[in-house]
């Protein structure tokens, strides 16, 4: 197992030191450097999982930690936003108690897998997504009402479907590590194996 002190979690952290010269830009009316910001986040958020294959550090809390961040860094900025008055404070606040409640959502998931685990939700996924084309909007002004009231309707839509699944339905089963260093055919074994105790 790797360690969790790997360039992939370095780089997930790094993401944090885009928050306060995201915040210094929108204080002095930079909203293009803030833009930028973001994007550079959004970019990081990216780069750190091909570093994690390239460096072959995945672990089960580097993927927490992603999500973690996900949440603190577009979080941040769409309560900075707020702050200075260029977003709609009602669904703000609708998407943080959402986020909130999501998070608690995931801990009793995790607490019933008894393992450090992130539950996999392609729906929020995409919705994580969209939350950095918020921060987007909503620094360069583009749509904001629309766009903001749009992302609570699905935020509120996915958490809902989320909840049953993570605290109601049975937790799969871990799936089991490959090493890397295996012969192809043992691998390719061993996959079968592992879609069988899914399917099952």
């Amino acid at each position: 197992m790797a360690s969790n002190l790997n360039p992939a979690n370095a780089v997930t952290a790094s993401r944090f030191l885009t928050l306060p010269p995201y915040v210094w830009a929108m204080d002095h009316g930079y909203y293009q450097v803030a833009m930028l910001l973001l994007l550079l986040c959004g970019v990081l958020d990216l780069f750190d999982g091909a570093v994690a294959r390239l460096f072959k550090c995945q672990t089960p809390f580097g993927e927490v930690f992603d999500a973690i961040a996900d949440g603190i860094c577009y979080g941040f900025a769409i309560i900075v936003l707020t702050a200075y008055g260029r977003v709609p404070w009602e669904a703000v606040t609708i998407i943080i108690a959402l986020g909130v409640l999501n998070a608690g959502f995931r801990y009793v998931y995790a607490k019933r897998a008894g393992r450090t685990t992130n539950y996999q939700s392609h729906a929020m996924e995409r919705l994580v997504a969209f939350a950095a084309y918020l921060g987007g909007f909503g620094t360069l002004g583009f749509q904001v009402d629309y766009f903001y009231w749009t992302f609570t309707a699905l935020l509120a839509v996915v958490v809902v479907h989320d909840a049953k699944r993570m605290v109601l339905d049975p937790v799969p089963p871990p799936r089991p590590r490959v090493p890397d260093d295996l012969p192809v055919e043992r691998t390719k074994a061993r996959e079968g194996l592992s879609r069988a105790a899914e399917a099952s």
